[in-house]
């Protein structure tokens, strides 16, 4: 709701009454996280003329404020999540992702193809996964848009001696990595950080290789508001049919779902973690899944970089 008042420069009043139209026509639905609440159009008949309208014409005649106010709000986003994660990055390995992220890294790393591959670890953070995959693979790029974050990634692969890896700072939903180069790709525990995280699977099945493979740790659905109010969540956690829809709308194998291991005390103690892993179709394979089931629906995401055809720099 406040992103939407600062795109239009209404008054919050005045979006919601049009919000409540719009949701009892049953054009748009939506979704509460926490203090939060998020809007989308209804499948159907409002999704398909909305679909031609920005077909026929992208911008759809959006006035050029209206315009700069998104960019802004789309940019200022980033940058919060941004700062977050610069903010606590020094304390992230204590008692936060490493707790949880140690055992459910060592159960994607079963997943992936043998060592002379191109593996991308997305969201790396602090880079836990990094000295395991380092000393097994033989190339990997380290992708995080968070300077901190990669600041103790790259103490931690020093420490290590693994020099196997490529630290870059990119948007995982735009990675400067050409279309069909990696053999494996790694998300583990950013899902729930992301806006739209229908994006990144579609990112991640273009830059796999046909049947490469890919692999998805993130949190269950749970209660826990601490995590979007403290921790910065935007979902809390996904249904294993989400998840699956996903990779159907992209070009990705229906995947297979594991339970993975959780501390057992404190407060991530009452939260499940599971591990996704699945390919990216093949040609042959994804005609014949597409006249055997219905096509799934995927919010449109943003343009993606093409490929250079060169593996990205160090920044």
């Amino acid at each position: 709701m406040g992103e939407l008042t600062a795109v239009l420069g209404m008054a919050q009043s005045r979006v919601s009454a049009h919000l409540g139209v719009l949701r009892e026509a049953k054009l748009v639905r939506d979704r509460r996280q926490g203090t939060s609440v998020y809007y989308t159009l209804s499948e159907g008949t409002a999704l398909r003329t909305w679909e031609a309208l920005v077909l026929a014409d992208p911008t759809f005649g959006l006035p050029e404020g209206d315009r700069r106010r998104l960019a802004s709000v789309r940019r200022n986003r980033r940058e919060r999540s941004r700062e977050f994660f610069d903010r606590v990055a020094a304390s992230w390995d204590s008692g936060r992702s490493e707790s949880l992220g140690v055992h459910a890294g060592s159960l994607a790393l079963a997943g992936l193809l043998p060592r002379n591959v191109l593996v991308l670890d997305l969201g790396t953070g602090t880079g836990p996964l990094l000295p395991l995959l380092g000393r097994h693979l033989d190339r990997v790029i380290a992708v995080d848009g968070s300077r901190g974050m990669l600041a103790r990634a790259r103490d931690r692969i020093r420490a290590e001696g693994v020099d196997a890896i490529r630290l870059v700072r990119a948007d995982v939903e735009a990675l400067p990595v050409p279309p069909g180069s990696a053999h494996g790709v790694i998300a583990n525990m950013i899902l729930h950080h992301l806006a739209e995280p229908e994006a990144l699977f579609l990112e991640i099945a273009r830059v796999l290789r046909p049947e490469g493979r890919g692999v998805i740790v993130d949190f269950a659905p749970h209660d826990a508001r601490w995590l979007l109010d403290e921790e910065g969540h935007r979902w809390s956690g996904f249904e294993p049919d989400r998840i699956r829809d996903w990779c159907r709308a992209a070009g990705l194998t229906d995947p297979a779902f594991e339970s993975a291991p959780t501390p057992r005390s404190g407060r991530w103690a009452s939260l499940d973690v599971f591990v996704a892993r699945f390919e990216r179709v093949a040609e042959s394979r994804k005609a014949r899944a597409a006249a055997s089931r219905p096509r799934a629906r995927i919010s449109r995401a943003a343009p993606r970089r093409p490929g250079t055809g060169k593996e990205p720099k160090e920044n």
